[in-house]
């Protein structure tokens, strides 16, 4: 009996990257403008290039070696290692202004899937208990501020980050922490992601019913990992799963 449904974040519920702009593209933005930030308030003198690349060097060496161990980890890390690093010290207040400029270029292209408030709401009608589980570099109240600005944060009560909980997908730990949180069995639970080998293989392989939701600017290869099921867009979850009634 299908009493409740998990979703990955980026590229299932709200889409940050796009044909333009991965995540490494959108975390250089971000550095970019963090860069504006400390030079308009006299606070570095290094040229940007070279902060650039300190920072996003850094910043996916940081990434890498949590994809290597499955742990969580955030790019706030790298961000305030490389600015003591550079001499650059900043208060509390500078600090929040700071991690305020560096989001900003990333949330203002954030948008929301075709229908996705209603395909929540719908669900959560039913009687479905909904969550969240994603592989987050940057912070959850960022991610929530996202998902309240349309909407979606009161439909997903249960939501898990990897910065947070220190475990990535595929590990099945972090599928397991978020099957306690629901208080469901994995044959009870279905899982919603954007990737293959993240997102539907793990899922599937904890006990979950794996869907992939396809994405415009990306192709995932089914030929080695076959999903429970594959949908364009969020409203056709509803129909589909009435299959696991």
């Amino acid at each position: 009996m299908l009493k409740a449904i998990l979703f990955d974040l980026g590229g299932t519920l709200l889409h940050y990257e796009s044909a333009e702009a991965d995540i490494v593209e959108l975390n250089r933005r971000g550095f970019a403008a963090l860069y504006r930030y400390l030079s308009a308030n006299g606070q570095i003198a290094l040229p940007e290039a070279a902060f650039l690349t300190a920072l996003t060097s850094r910043s996916m060496a940081e990434w890498q070696a949590a994809i290597a161990s499955f742990r969580g980890g955030s790019v706030e890390t790298p961000m305030k290692a490389t600015l003591a690093d550079l001499g650059i010290a900043l208060t509390d207040d500078e600090w929040r202004g700071a991690r305020q400029a560096f989001y900003a270029p990333i949330q203002q292209i954030v948008e929301p899937r075709k229908g996705v408030r209603h395909t929540l709401q719908t669900l959560k009608d039913q009687g479905i208990a909904l969550g969240l589980l994603s592989n987050t570099f940057w912070a959850s109240d960022v991610h929530d501020a996202d998902l309240a600005r349309f909407g979606l944060l009161d439909l997903l009560p249960v939501r898990l980050y990897s910065c947070d909980t220190g475990r990535l997908k595929p590990h099945p730990e972090a599928f397991q922490m978020a099957l306690t949180a629901l208080g469901v069995e994995p044959n009870e639970a279905v899982y919603v992601g954007d990737r293959l080998e993240t997102d539907v293989e793990p899922a599937r392989r904890v006990g979950l019913w794996g869907v992939l939701i396809r994405v415009p600017f990306r192709h995932e290869q089914l030929a080695k990992i076959t999903p429970d099921a594959v949908i364009s867009e969020l409203p056709e979850l509803i129909k589909l799963l009435e299959r696991r009634r």
